[in-house]
């Protein structure tokens, strides 16, 4: 059901809440500070690149890029992270992020979305129009496919279906909060089933797009409705126009926007790009290689994972206390509420 459209000014809405700033992963290690799940964790990872599934209701092959734990049958079932790449980005190029959550005791499952460069065929013109909804499906197909996959990378038993996250950058970004709430004009819709998808119990954000996509409504976030962590840089501009906000600000807009409380959660690295310098999505994208940042992402959304996918109550408490602050200005600001 769509809530009643309420016009915001994004300038009326206070940057961050709760501003907190911290030190980098590689300056805090420096500086003898430990932050929660920065070091990889205790599974070595597999990596299954070329599972392939069909999804009857697209009509289409979907080649599947999954990570998991290797060699700990014991410790599972494992909770599953579903990840939506940025437009035409490499699904084995998020390596730094998504490797480290299934060290962490996470299945990470990546489809190659319609615009993939690993697809042998290329994305076609007549198909744009179809490709947010063919990505969104994407998602949904993914989890009703579980026990398939769990038999194809020969993890049967060792899948947690009850336990599912969605993450996503840029492009995928805006398809995860889809997939948790955020409102699409119908015009965008296509008969492959609900955009949102109450299976996805939290969101993890990387560059998320703020307002001025043709597909969103104009009450967009008021939709969100699942716990989320949003990420970005100050130097992660857009191909939408932003208006008189910064490259922040924008990027903030599901933090800033969305009617959570409790469970909503900001990180900003400063002078970090879209691609990380090249370190996600395209090597031969961005500017110089930003190492701290990968890292800080990766320690807080496994923070976050832990916190509302396994229900770790450190982990949400750390969260949410001064142990995440590092005591150095001008590297990430980090804020909750």
């Amino acid at each position: 059901m769509r809530l009643p459209v309420q016009h915001v000014s994004h300038r009326s809405v206070p940057l961050l809440v709760c501003l907190l700033a911290f030190a980098g992963a590689g300056y805090a290690a420096d500086r003898g500070v430990d932050l929660y799940k920065l070091e990889p964790g205790p599974y070595a990872v597999t990596t299954i690149d070329d599972l392939v599934l069909t999804d009857s209701l697209q009509g289409r092959d979907v080649t599947l890029r999954v990570l998991f734990p290797d060699g700990a049958a014991s410790d599972g079932p494992f909770p599953v992270v579903v990840y939506s790449t940025g437009m035409m980005c490499f699904p084995q190029m998020y390596d730094r992020v998504t490797a480290h959550w299934a060290s962490h005791g996470y299945v990470v499952i990546l489809p190659n979305h319609l615009d993939s460069p690993n697809n042998e065929q290329k994305l076609q013109p007549s198909q744009y129009g179809i490709l947010l909804a063919s990505r969104v499906r994407d998602l949904s197909f993914v989890l009703d496919s579980l026990d398939e996959i769990a038999a194809g990378v020969r993890l049967e038993g060792q899948i947690d279906a009850q336990r599912v996250a969605v993450a996503g950058h840029s492009f995928g970004a805006v398809v995860s909060m889809i997939k948790t709430g955020l409102y699409i004009k119908d015009d965008y819709r296509r008969p492959w089933g609900d955009f949102y998808d109450d299976r996805f119990e939290a969101a993890v954000l990387m560059s998320a797009a703020g307002y001025g996509m043709k597909e969103m409504a104009d009450n967009a976030f008021e939709g969100l409705r699942k716990p989320l962590m949003t990420s970005g840089g100050t130097d992660d501009r857009g191909r939408v126009p932003l208006g008189d906000l910064t490259p922040t600000e924008w990027r903030m807009q599901a933090y800033l926007l969305a009617p959570i409380r409790g469970a909503n959660y900001a990180l900003i690295t400063e002078g970090t790009d879209h691609y990380m310098g090249g370190l996600i999505c395209n090597a031969d994208r961005g500017g110089k290689p930003d190492y701290r940042a990968v890292e800080l992402v990766r320690a807080m959304t496994t923070t976050f994972l832990d916190a509302y996918i396994k229900d770790d109550l450190t982990a949400r408490q750390y969260l949410q206390s001064v142990d995440v602050l590092a005591g150095v200005d001008g590297v990430a600001r980090y804020a909750y509420r």
